[in-house]
């Protein structure tokens, strides 16, 4: 095994915890009720116009049980609502209710603010490169 395989890891384990670990704090810190994986469903419901659990699923590599579950948590939480789907009566649209898009906008703001500390002495080529390399990767992953 190189070192190059052990580094990779670490520094990309690091990163991931440390960033995870930040936003956890501000959001604790800003008496937000939210679970991490419902941080991750708001965001999918967002990037998404017509949103389904099966998508949740998809996008969180989840089964279908677990998102069930966490789709019933955040309606009781009033962070979404579910309507019928007009191009499949069989399953439901997933949207952001107005409580849920205000804590998006906040989680937002803390994900931002956190991301302009860890970019402080980055340069834009070198975003640039670490998303073409990190994407390149996940690619590689999902074959």
């Amino acid at each position: 095994m190189s070192i190059l395989t052990i580094q990779i890891p670490d520094s990309f384990l690091s990163l991931t915890h440390t960033f995870k670990s930040c936003v956890n704090k501000e959001i604790r810190d800003a008496g937000i009720d939210i679970a991490p994986m419902e941080i991750q469903s708001l965001h999918c419901i967002n990037r998404i116009g017509s949103c389904t659990a099966a998508y949740i699923s998809e996008q969180l590599d989840r089964d279908k049980g677990q998102v069930a579950r966490l789709v019933r948590d955040m309606l009781k939480k009033n962070l979404i609502y579910k309507v019928l789907n007009p191009l499949d009566s069989r399953s439901h649209l997933i949207e952001l209710s107005e409580f849920g898009q205000e804590i998006l906008k906040q989680l937002l703001h803390i994900e931002n603010n956190i991301m302009k500390v860890m970019l402080d002495s980055i340069t834009e080529r070198q975003v640039d490169q670490f998303n073409s390399i990190a994407l390149e990767m996940a690619q590689n992953l999902k074959r």
